[in-house]
């Protein structure tokens, strides 16, 4: 009996002895776990989690943030190392949310490691794949400089890590399009000329436009003042943003695009020089932009015609078209013409060729009504054309100005483009303007040889169309369009890519 005690008792203990053991051994585990919740760093120091470390260097610097300067771009190479002594699982991503006009992400580019949310394990210190790199690029199309705050989570290798609420992962790095840059710094239609900043001041404005004729109520963004942040490089040249607005490319599809127009004229040329014996009504050429010459100069499908057609487009040299009566001159493009990149960027648009039958009393919307009108010389006149190259509008020359001290942005808006020679604020303060005499597409109004300029004095005028003035070509440019670089200042110009 009494050794039967005895081994009962022996028994007991050694149950209460294994049962603590495992107890002990289960304690261990869990607050080995429990030390592997997220921690953030703060100060720019490796931060124990626990059992757990990380070490994150950005550009081979121990820190956590990222600063971009004002409209710049740049690239920084972040390292996510382990230095523990055993395999453990990382991740890593940026805090709070971001603005317009700030993008980021990371470069894929079969070198450098893609983020993952549910973490990468890494090999244990000192040994291969105890470390990833990352190429992370942002974008800060903001007149301010951006701080990107980066935290870092750590785990066992056989947990999955999951994102603090505040977390964001690096998606892949999308630049942003033309169209995205331009109208995400816009400004509001309601905010006055005069009481904006000056950095507002340098960005587009947003204009609303009723129903005409030929088009629904539209909202388009347009840059206004004397120098705007709107320079691009375009063809290996600077060219100026018009704006950005709804385009239909001739077969009804309608999407935002950039409208932009060469900085310097190509020289002096005339619209159209026909005669009556080359399909004008009379001597002095005839205004109508579907078969004028300077279509075919400017425009592809027409390098068949010996004379001009599709010099520019081709970027060639030869005759073209400028003068009374059919009347020639040499002219070289290849130098200025458009390069095939320059080509491949821009797209078909519907322009609208409504004229105004009078140049008194006509401002700047209602120049765009008339624009856009059906109202023109006769029958055999077209009211639209489907093509790449075309001249700014007088509407274009019109919104384009900011005003001045002694006459303001609104007043000029009200006031009669042929006025406008009386009003230096209007014109001296509009970047379209440059003191010589340029063409528009708009035909003008009395005559069946008659199109709008823009006057050596700043008004707008009609002349007759086979005299000689400055052309500053415009296109609109594919919606998708990306923006590389560049602010859009003169020393600065935005660089554009398709």
């Amino acid at each position: 009996m009494k050794k039967l005690l005895l081994e009962t008792s022996f028994s007991k203990i050694y149950m209460i002895v294994m049962i603590i053991i495992t107890l002990l051994i289960l304690g261990s585990y869990f607050s080995y776990a429990m030390f592997t919740v997220t921690k953030e760093k703060s100060n720019a120091i490796s931060i124990v989690t626990g059992n757990l470390t990380y070490k994150l260097e950005v550009d081979g610097e121990e820190t956590n943030t990222l600063t971009v300067e004002p409209n710049s771009s740049k690239e920084f190479i972040i390292t996510l190392s382990n230095p523990n002594n055993r395999i453990a699982r990382f991740n890593f991503y940026y805090e709070g949310d971001i603005s317009n006009n700030i993008y980021l992400g990371y470069v894929e580019d079969g070198y450098h490691k893609t983020p993952d949310e549910e973490g990468i394990n890494l090999e244990k210190n000192g040994t291969s794949g105890s470390s990833n790199i990352y190429l992370i690029r942002i974008s800060n199309y903001t007149n301010n400089s951006f701080t990107l705050t980066l935290g870092v989570e750590v785990g066992l290798d056989y947990n999955d890590l999951t994102l603090p609420s505040n977390g964001h992962l690096f998606e892949e790095y999308v630049f942003p399009t033309a169209v995205q840059v331009v109208k995400n710094k816009s400004n509001s239609e309601s905010l006055e000329y005069d009481s904006a900043t000056e950095d507002q001041k340098k960005e587009a404005w947003v204009h609303s436009h009723p129903e005409t004729e030929q088009t629904e109520a539209l909202i388009d963004y347009r840059y206004v003042g004397k120098n705007p942040n709107n320079y691009v490089e375009f063809n290996d040249e600077i060219w100026r943003i018009i704006g950005v607005f709804t385009v239909d490319d001739g077969t009804g599809k309608k999407e935002e695009r950039l409208k932009i127009i060469r900085d310097e004229s190509l020289g002096n040329l005339s619209w159209d020089n026909k005669d009556t014996t080359t399909g004008a009504e009379g001597e002095f050429g005839k205004n109508n932009w579907p078969d004028a010459r300077l279509n075919y100069l400017l425009n592809e499908g027409h390098s068949s015609k010996s004379i001009g057609g599709s010099l520019y487009w081709e970027r060639k040299s030869g005759k073209c078209y400028t003068g009374y009566a059919n009347a020639t001159i040499n002219c070289n493009f290849t130098s200025t013409g458009l390069k095939e990149e320059a080509r491949n960027m821009i797209d078909n648009a519907l322009w609208y060729l409504g004229d105004s039958k009078t140049y008194l009393d006509v401002n700047a919307s209602q120049f765009y009504e008339k624009e856009r009108g059906v109202t023109v010389y006769n029958s055999e006149r077209d009211t639209s054309w489907i093509g790449k190259v075309g001249l700014m509008y007088p509407s274009d020359y019109g919104y384009a100005t900011s005003g001045g001290s002694s006459t303001n942005r609104s007043t000029c808006l009200n006031t009669s483009l042929y006025k406008y020679n009386e009003k230096s604020d209007c014109y001296s303060n509009d970047w379209l303007y440059n003191g010589d005499k340029q063409w528009t597409l708009t035909s003008g109004p009395l005559k069946s040889y008659h199109a709008f300029i823009i006057t050596e004095g700043g008004r707008d005028d009609f002349y007759g169309v086979s005299n000689f003035f400055g052309i500053r070509p415009v296109v609109y440019l594919k919606s998708n369009i990306i923006i590389t670089g560049g602010a859009g200042s003169s020393d600065n110009p935005y660089v554009l890519q398709a």
